[in-house]
């Protein structure tokens, strides 16, 4: 199941992030996935209410979550928890490959007094934005189960039918992991106000770029949304995405753009005016420039693989 996903992220405007699971009527996404499927190698920098769950299996790669720095290596990853502004990129563009498991804490859900007493506990905890997965303690199990996971869902997909995947197996893996988390994150602290300001602030520019990116995006209205002025989001852009907004919203064009040029027939010329890009000539040249390759080179070449 070593195949280059198709992207995961959408979003509903002026909200977090809808993952386009890998059964809509089943909140789980589980891939495996690649950093050069992504522009720049840096996926664009997203948000949602369900947990994530990397394990680097080759390479390394650089995780960003509200603006701190990660660095992920071989057999090790990250569990990033809910509503937490994120994304994994490689500066030196160095191919890293990937599991990336997502669920949603609804599937766990049926009783009001131990989803507030436990799960709560674990999405709400303020001290612990992320956690860092290595071998040398007890988050070796959960790297251990993340593992496992991934291998009964792959060897699952080689013969079975999305709506008959293994459902009850992967929902006792979810919650053997939250069981883990409960017993060993540190308890809740309060949030500090000034930080929750500002990704209050950027998470609201990222939610109007989501749904303006076809149009012009001019940086005095992606400030409006922000409520800060255009030096302030300049500047936020660079601390919490260490991305300017024009390179933010570049990166995102591209990436939006690359379903339609690899699931569908739609010409380069409707693709790149329909993704905000103003012109053929002027997609093709930027596509080139982060992916290496023209946008029908890329499509042939993706489509092949």
């Amino acid at each position: 199941m070593n195949e280059r996903p198709s992207c995961c992220q959408t979003f509903h405007p002026g909200a977090s992030e809808t993952v386009s699971y890998n059964n809509p009527l089943f909140p789980a996404y589980i891939q495996y996935g690649f950093l050069s499927s992504y522009p720049d190698y840096s996926a664009v920098s997203h948000w949602h209410a369900d947990l994530e769950f990397i394990l680097i299996k080759k390479g390394e790669m650089t995780y960003n979550v509200n603006g701190e720095l990660i660095e992920l290596s071989e057999n090790n990853g990250i569990m990033i928890n809910s509503r937490q502004l994120h994304h994994g990129f490689s500066a030196e563009h160095n191919e890293c490959e990937f599991i990336c498991i997502l669920f949603s804490t609804e599937l766990l859900k049926g009783n009001e007094w131990f989803y507030h007493n436990y799960i709560e506990r674990i999405i709400e905890n303020a001290s612990c934005p992320y956690l860092y997965l290595d071998r040398s303690g007890w988050q070796a199990a959960i790297l251990d189960k993340i593992s496992a996971l991934y291998t009964a869902f792959e060897a699952a997909c080689v013969h079975t039918p999305v709506d008959a995947m293994p459902y009850f197996e992967l929902i006792s893996y979810f919650c053997s992991i939250m069981g883990v988390l409960y017993a060993h994150l540190p308890s809740a602290q309060p949030a500090i106000k000034g930080k929750a300001s500002e990704i209050t602030s950027i998470k609201n520019m990222i939610a109007y770029t989501e749904e303006h990116f076809a149009e012009h995006i001019a940086l005095e209205d992606l400030a409006l949304a922000g409520a800060c002025c255009k030096s302030r989001c300049f500047l936020l852009f660079k601390k919490y995405l260490g991305d300017t907004p024009v390179s933010y919203i570049t990166k995102l064009r591209l990436r939006k753009s690359l379903a339609a040029l690899l699931e569908s027939d739609a010409c380069v010329t409707d693709i790149a005016y329909a993704y905000g890009f103003g012109g053929t000539s002027y997609y093709c040249e930027t596509f080139r420039q982060y992916y290496g390759l023209s946008p029908l080179r890329y499509k042939k070449a993706h489509r092949k693989s």
